[in-house]
């Protein structure tokens, strides 16, 4: 049924990830989006292993086989989305332009998503901060059983408002932001457990907690990772448009100029965590500053790097004001042809 609804399609996006399975095996995730007549669909299209070798020759080599055993034709493919490793993002040799040579038309993009994770990626001081509050909650809950399973007890005993330290793993985009706020929100029981400890390592961890700046840091982390939480989920879901996306980072970028003046006014009034742990505004601190300040500029170069005509955008929110003989692109109007 779905492959007979794309034939008859005229135009069609793609989404193409690449992943590795529980058998180190990489699994090639081919997603489509299209109209079939009535209404926009967004499908599955297929899954396919790649053993050996993940090129930019053998991905396009599989993905041309697996559209030709379908019967489907890549010139009809508009925009390919992908993630941004350099086989399929490489201007040369990467998917994308491969698949630009079968079809000029077409648009590609490194998933939107993966771009904001990107702009958030950590380093110097909030970085040593971060790793440093993953070694304690990684000593409580991983050094063993039993000394996990007293930290649940004490949670229980103090009537803390959660029953668990959670994990990070980068590859969930969303544990670090849940991760820190958990261990903000428990930091008085990680203390007493951490004082109550006979273990060497437990005094480490307890000296650098009550360290100067450390856990107004880890609270400034908490809520700023809330916030990039916030625009991962809304960024998430389906029948959004990459416009809708774009938009949403755009709107991401003026709230990084209001969290800006509320640090440098004090007011902290979208860092509510920061708010609780600090007794003066002149504990915050420039490395929280420098932090919104970079992602002002990594949010800026990946917006301004997207290969998106703007004539295009202008006709998917409002169709009625673009003229097809006007002043379009050249691009734009032949992506505006497939659309009419």
């Amino acid at each position: 049924m779905l492959l007979g609804d794309l034939m008859k399609a005229d135009t069609m996006s793609i989404a193409v990830d690449e992943s590795t399975d529980k058998t180190d095996t990489a699994q090639l995730c081919i997603y489509v989006r299209f109209f079939d007549g009535k209404c926009f669909r967004e499908e599955l299209l297929g899954l396919l292993p790649l053993e050996g070798h993940t090129t930019a020759d053998i991905v396009f080599g599989k993905i041309s086989a697996f559209f030709k055993d379908s019967g489907l034709d890549m010139k009809h493919v508009c925009m390919l989305v992908t993630d941004g490793a350099p086989s399929m993002t490489g201007k040369v040799n990467g998917l994308a332009a491969r698949w630009s040579a079968v079809a000029p038309q077409l648009i590609s993009l490194h998933c939107i998503v993966h771009q904001a994770v990107l702009c958030a990626k950590l380093s110097g001081a909030l970085k040593t901060t971060m790793d440093s509050v993953m070694a304690v909650i990684n000593f409580i809950r991983s050094t063993s059983s039993l000394q996990h399973r007293l930290f649940r007890m004490l949670l229980s005993e103090m009537s803390a408002e959660h029953h668990d330290l959670l994990l990070h793993n980068d590859v969930r985009w969303l544990s670090k932001g849940k991760a820190l706020e958990r261990f903000c929100g428990l930091r008085e029981e990680i203390i007493t457990f951490l004082r109550g400890s006979k273990q060497k390592k437990a005094e480490t961890h307890l000296s650098r907690i009550l360290g100067d700046n450390f856990m107004a840091d880890a609270c400034f982390l908490s809520d700023i990772f809330k916030h990039l939480n916030d625009l991962n989920l809304g960024l998430q879901g389906r029948d959004k448009t990459v416009i809708d996306l774009v938009e949403q980072m755009r709107a991401f970028q003026v709230k990084l100029d209001l969290f800006a003046n509320d640090l440098s006014t004090g007011r902290m009034l979208h860092f509510p965590t920061l708010r609780k742990c600090i007794s003066s505004p002149a504990q915050i601190t420039d490395v929280m500053t420098d932090f919104i300040a970079m992602l002002k500029n990594n949010f800026a170069g990946r917006l301004d790097g997207l290969d998106l005509p703007t004539e295009l955008a202008v006709f998917v929110r409002d169709l009625f004001t673009v003229a097809i003989e006007g002043d379009l692109s050249a691009r734009a109007k032949k992506l505006v042809e497939t659309f009419h």
